[in-house]
């Protein structure tokens, strides 16, 4: 199967898989991993052979510049704090969260359970985007549940980067590499977003204006990786600073295609990215480690609940716009996706329990993709959070 072939397939597939969801009123995302579930464990097609750099260079960075794109700046400002608090002190603990519980129920070694606590810390921003268009959320929690996941993508990564090298890091070290990786990724993406919006209003071509976002996205991951930044950080950067300074530079018509042309990207990568996690899932590896698995994710929704009520009571201080109902269904809409695959398909095979973190990995996507996502509906009835909302929070 060529190239082209494989592109003709996954294009397919996917439109089948969205009008057969429109009637059966089924997650769009939800289909799509069952679909290459069937497919990759009953062997109806020939292996697909993806790479960790495909995943978090072709399809992850234009999705996280078109979430940071749609995220609304007056929304953003009110909830900067519970925002920051949840994705990048939020992150950290969840990892060592669940690598302690790795440790005390599996035995794993403490450094493969701190690289498996860094895979699944984050909240997977594709996933949520998704799960907000479909499931109707408000603007206002829409913005923090979506922000954080655009920002702790990012900060998993990091984290993985300096926790899963081949050579141990010294704890100093790490801090430095760290904050250089994160806040020069900040710096980076805002620049390189500033100067396209500062070029973008000097035309009036509305090709040439939606053109710039692109130029912005890539040219944010590429200055990024040139001064040794975080390219993850710098594109989610880029699209939030491009969506509140230069989307107000161009033409009507310039913000309409920009609108476009990022909505067809979207769903091109959101459905070839979910389609391979469930190629990419093989189920005799989670029913050999389904224990383990149990065990990761038990420990990933207690972390989250502690964090994410940890962290709205901090934000009540800062802002009295943060209902106490919105509190379960941020729990349980911290969904896991593409970013987890990507980073446990990343590990080396001679890494010290590889296995056992691919299949936890593996273990939690499904759980949140299948499970939560599906229930969310549920949980925000239950909390008061209703789909009506939408239109008074705007």
């Amino acid at each position: 199967m060529t190239a082209l072939d494989l592109a003709l397939v996954f294009m397919l597939v996917a439109a089948a898989v969205s009008i057969l969801t429109e009637s059966l009123r089924v997650p769009y995302t939800t289909a799509l991993v069952v679909a290459g579930l069937v497919i990759g464990n009953m062997h109806l097609a020939p292996p697909v052979p993806v790479t960790p750099e495909v995943l978090l260079t072709l399809l992850i960075p234009p999705l996280l510049f078109e979430g940071g794109l749609r995220l609304p700046p007056r929304h953003l400002r009110t909830y900067w704090g519970v925002i920051a608090l949840l994705a990048v002190p939020g992150t950290v603990l969840t990892a060592v969260a669940v690598g302690a519980a790795a440790v005390a129920v599996f035995h794993l070694d403490w450094r493969s359970a701190v690289v498996l606590g860094s895979i699944i810390a984050a909240t997977d921003p594709v996933s949520v985007q998704v799960l907000l268009r479909e499931a109707g959320l408000g603007l206002r929690l829409g913005t923090v549940l979506d922000g954080e996941a655009v920002l702790n993508d990012g900060v998993a990564i990091i984290l993985f980067m300096i926790l899963g090298a081949r050579t141990a890091v010294e704890p100093a070290g790490a801090v430095v590499r760290f904050l250089w990786l994160l806040c020069g990724g900040i710096a980076v993406g805002a620049l390189v977003a500033l100067a396209t919006a500062y070029a973008m209003g000097r035309t009036r071509r509305p090709l040439v204006e939606a053109l710039g976002s692109l130029i912005a996205a890539l040219g944010a991951l590429l200055a990024a990786g040139a001064v040794g930044a975080s390219g993850v950080i710098a594109v989610v950067t880029a699209g939030v600073v491009f969506a509140s300074q230069g989307i107000r530079h161009i033409t009507d018509i310039g913000r309409e295609t920009v609108s476009v042309i990022w909505d067809m990207i979207a769903f091109l990568a959101n459905s070839i990215l979910f389609l391979v996690i469930g190629l990419e899932v093989p189920a005799a590896l989670l029913a050999r480690y389904w224990t383990l698995i149990a065990v990761v994710v038990v420990a990933a929704l207690a972390a989250r609940w502690l964090i994410v009520y940890g962290a709205v009571a901090v934000g009540q201080t800062q802002t009295r716009l943060l209902p106490n109902a919105w509190r379960p269904v941020l729990v349980w809409g911290g969904l896991r996706g593409g970013v987890a695959i990507a980073l446990a398909l990343s590990v080396d095979a001679g890494f010290p329990g590889r296995d056992e973190i691919v299949a936890a990995a593996f273990g939690l996507v499904v759980f949140t993709l299948l499970v939560q996502a599906l229930s969310v509906p549920y949980v925000m009835r239950r909390a008061g959070v209703l789909p009506a909302a939408h239109s008074r929070d705007a």
